[in-house]
């Protein structure tokens, strides 16, 4: 009998997109919670935790294994919350103050990825990831997506190269890569923006851009991402 039979080893799942199947109202309600524990920022731990915990566990891999987020409130708790109160910063009218909450806000995005995909299981425990890209690069990455905006349709390139720079930098039991071209990726968030300018359709769109915007991962073999 092998190890990998006997449970020792993870398996490597069969390559393909991931398969997404996010509930209408469950996505929308669950929004609305992660926007109010921002609002409110105490509670931002928790809601943030909810809603990463309900994407995962409405996500499963190309052959079946659905994921679940095993993080808890308490891990980084003190980020979470700083997050949240920078968002109330981000309303100073003030060039220095505005650029400094940005570069606050974008550096302590990189311990809550790390945290999220430390974070990330499967259902039968043989799936592990871990974020190894550099806090400057990620840094880097997000400035060159804020100047991309000035050109009105650029970001998408920009926004396609830098989720690929990331897959790169996701290690673990499998690899994983970004497929969306940047057409793809600019023509979806403007029919996007063109049903939520409605209301009414809100729900139904977050749920078929979440859907879309997730089987642009694809599972591929380890140290082949991107």
């Amino acid at each position: 009998m092998s190890l990998e039979s006997e449970g020792r080893l993870p398996s490597v799942s069969p390559t393909g997109p991931l398969r997404p199947s996010f509930p209408v109202w469950g996505l929308f309600g669950r929004g609305v919670l992660y926007v109010v524990g921002q609002v409110l920022v105490v509670p931002a731990p928790w809601t943030a935790t909810g809603f990463y915990r309900f994407i995962c566990e409405h996500v499963s891999l190309p052959d079946g294994r659905r994921l679940r987020f095993a993080g808890q409130p308490g891990d980084i708790w003190y980020i979470l919350i700083g997050l949240a109160a920078l968002g109330w910063l981000h309303n100073v009218q003030h060039a220095g103050v505005s650029g400094a909450v940005t570069l606050a806000t974008v550096l302590l995005t990189v311990p809550v990825v790390r945290w999220f995909c430390a974070s990330v299981r499967t259902e039968d425990g043989r799936l592990s990831f871990s974020f190894n890209g550099e806090a400057l690069a990620w840094l880097g990455w997000h400035l060159l997506l804020i100047v991309s905006l000035l050109t009105i349709i650029g970001w998408a390139w920009v926004l396609k190269a830098m989720m690929l720079w990331i897959c790169r930098n996701i290690s673990g039991t499998v690899g994983v890569t970004f497929t969306a071209t940047g057409p793809a990726v600019l023509g979806h968030a403007l029919l996007l923006i063109l049903m939520c300018v409605f209301i009414i359709p809100i729900p139904w769109a977050m749920r078929w851009y979440a859907d879309w915007f997730a089987r642009q991962f694809s599972v591929v073999a380890p140290n082949a991402g991107g």
